[in-house]
């Protein structure tokens, strides 16, 4: 397992930012147009891109302003990251310019990591875009699917759909 790690500073204070994981309205405006939140130790984290591929899990620990940690998975079985099987922790720092937020994704295989990775820094900065106040213009990543397990070549054990 590999992880993914980011770090952006965000021209927004730290309950602001920490308010685009918690909040409906904010979240659907930098990571997808659908979204199911319920802001709780154990309540669903649910969002739907623009391309129909759906992630869920549900959260672990929410400190305002300071903290969120939400299991995280893909309801579509290719892909071989089933929902709440990996663990997102973001930690949020308040800096002289904002919000330093840093981010960890574990449990991924390697391939699979760095396909997150890409996804998390195209997030994140529409995130900090959304956060200081600015329209994040369209997604780039809107239309394109997430990698299956088997076109990342990982083992079977990721690959439901291995023969």
């Amino acid at each position: 397992m590999k992880l993914v790690e980011r770090t952006i500073d965000i021209d927004g204070d730290p309950l602001t930012v920490y308010a685009h994981f918690v909040e409906v309205e904010r979240f659907v405006l930098w990571m997808a147009p659908r979204a199911h939140i319920e802001p709780r130790s154990g309540g669903v984290i649910r969002w739907t891109h623009h391309n129909g591929d759906s992630c869920e899990g549900r959260f672990v620990e929410l400190v305002p302003g300071r903290r969120i940690v939400f299991t995280y998975g893909w309801d579509r079985p290719d892909i071989g990251v089933p929902p709440g099987s990996t663990t997102v922790e973001i930690t949020l720092t308040p800096i002289v310019t904002g919000t330093r937020l840093h981010l960890v994704h574990r449990g991924l295989a390697g391939p699979m990591a760095d396909a997150h990775d890409g996804g998390w820094a195209n997030y994140l900065t529409r995130l900090a875009s959304t956060a200081a106040g600015h329209d994040p213009g369209p997604d780039p990543l809107g239309g394109e699917r997430v990698p299956t397990a088997a076109s990342l070549g990982l083992p079977s054990e990721f690959n439901p759909h291995a023969s």
